[in-house]
């Protein structure tokens, strides 16, 4: 019997690409829910703000801690626990009904979430060569985006013909039959890795190379950006009587621009360089967002929001390619990326506690006006970094 060409990856860089494009559809599915949900158990939008960067300080810590588990679990192995911890985790979220609850279980959450953000991209990693892996990372943030079209239309209309609660049920579904599917297959079998724990001496030492240094900080800058997107406009549209139906659709199309060019940039990328295309980026997302500040109708002020996204698609797959592309060694690639991967911790972290800060003295517009001088800032802070083709 002959085999199609066009066959689902069932190895390689592909196939990492493939379990994570499932695995988050579990997240995106509750994006347009999950900051109401949040703003209805605490009453208050700036509130949402502020525990959504405890989350994150969670996630942050559990990040940095993964180089512990890398050392006693094999990377397959990871990936499949944390697949399970995340669709329990969702499943469980469907049935909270208190803050302490919430709390007790965003622990379990963010634990799943830290382990397997590192894992997907040493996976990866593992599967690329360095000529091919800004091209794989442009992938793998194209095809992921993908799940963040579909998942906030589902989402959106689910909440709108059912509940926030059955959202949260739904979407453990994908997660919880990836894992039986991982369970039934052979992966390769890898030794545990072999790397200097030292969480401190880690730190110190990555943060002495000032590439890292910069590259960590704008990706750390373009994370915080992404929780306007993804928990402020929503909040936003939500006091301006816009439904769940309508969050969903609009945080859908935020994505088509990241769909279209993700991928040419990264081969852009071999003759402008990185430097150019990271000023380029957050110049873009700083423009377009303060262009909101001087228009009153909500639907212009959604698609400069869209429009922020060109600047996004010039950063976000080049990040990690930067990162890689600056290592010499592969023993420091396993040890300083759970490090670099808690920049987008930082991001969501630091993000939030300025702007909730700001929104509780002000309104909506001042913060995306606050926001968006802040990217250009990060544009500028770009133009230091050594460059690399």
């Amino acid at each position: 019997m002959l085999k199609s060409k066009r066959a689902l990856p069932v190895a390689g860089a592909g196939f990492v690409v493939l379990i994570s494009f499932i695995y988050s559809l579990a997240g995106t599915i509750a994006i347009p829910v999950y900051p109401i949900f949040i703003k209805n158990l605490f009453n208050n939008p700036a509130y949402a703000g502020y525990f959504l960067s405890f989350v994150y300080s969670l996630i942050f810590s559990f990040i940095l801690l993964s180089i512990y588990f890398l050392k006693k679990f094999d990377r397959w192995t990871l990936m499949k626990y944390s697949i399970l911890l995340s669709g329990l985790s969702y499943f469980i979220l469907s049935m909270v009904t208190s803050v302490k609850e919430l709390v007790i279980l965003e622990f379990f959450r963010a634990m799943a979430v830290g382990v397997n953000f590192v894992v997907t991209g040493l996976l990866i990693r593992d599967h690329s060569t360095k000529k091919n892996i800004s091209k794989n990372e442009g992938f793998y943030f194209a095809i992921i985006n993908i799940s963040f079209f579909i998942g906030p239309i589902i989402g959106g209309y689910l909440a709108d013909a059912y509940s926030i609660s059955k959202v949260f049920m739904i979407s453990s579904i994908f997660p919880l039959a990836l894992f039986l599917f991982l369970v039934t297959k052979k992966n390769p079998r890898e030794e545990v890795d072999g790397v200097h724990t030292n969480i401190f001496s880690n730190i110190k030492d990555y943060f002495k190379n000032k590439n890292l240094a910069l590259n960590y900080i704008i990706a750390a800058g373009l994370l915080s950006w992404l929780t306007i997107l993804y928990i402020y406009i929503p909040l936003f549209m939500y006091q301006n009587g816009l439904d769940e139906k309508t969050i969903g659709i609009f945080l859908a199309c935020t994505v088509i621009p990241l769909i279209i060019f993700e991928i040419p940039i990264t081969k852009l990328r071999k003759y402008v360089g990185y430097r150019k295309l990271f000023f380029t980026g957050f110049l873009l997302i700083g423009l377009f967002g303060a262009a909101t500040f001087f228009f009153s109708d909500i639907y212009i002020k959604l698609l400069f929001f869209i429009l922020t996204n060109l600047g996004v698609a010039a950063v976000e797959p080049l990040k990690e390619s930067y990162f890689f592309e600056v290592m010499r060694k592969k023993s420091d690639e396993t040890r300083f990326y759970p490090i670099f991967k808690t920049s987008s911790d930082i991001g969501h972290l630091t993000g939030p506690l300025i702007f909730s800060t700001v929104l509780l003295f002000s309104d909506f517009n001042i913060m995306f006006l606050v926001a968006s001088i802040i990217m250009i800032g990060y544009g500028i802070l770009a133009l230091f970094m050594k460059e690399i083709r």
